[in-house]
């Protein structure tokens, strides 16, 4: 990076293309997106950002909460394993009440 600060838009952009970029189809449209609450795009953002480190085997659909809640916690354990800070719980993610933590957790994978 050059120094600048990083917009949201440039940082929801930068997560979309590398995820299709990898071939997933998951994606999100802002910090709120309430698609996020199955943590299946973090998880396909950290598989496209290092692929070995994910293993779908432990992925589900996060159709319910206690998937949600399963996918939000792998999320969390795979993104410090690459060295990410992370600073939110799983319930942050699949409860969805707070964009800056949604916003946080992806500034720490961005900057892996």
């Amino acid at each position: 990076a050059d120094g600048k600060p990083v917009s949201e838009k440039e940082m929801i952009d930068w997560a979309n293309a590398t995820v299709s970029g990898a071939g997933k189809k998951s994606s999100m449209r802002n910090f709120s997106d309430a698609s996020l609450k199955s943590g299946v795009f973090f998880i396909d953002l950290l598989s496209a950002i290092r692929p070995k480190a994910v293993n779908y085997e432990h992925v589900k659909s996060g159709q319910t909460d206690e998937e949600a809640i399963d996918n939000a916690k792998y999320a969390i354990s795979v993104a410090r394993k690459l060295g990410a800070v992370i600073f939110l719980l799983p319930e942050d993610i699949v409860e969805m009440k707070s964009p800056k933590l949604i916003m946080t957790l992806l500034a720490a994978i961005l900057a892996v």
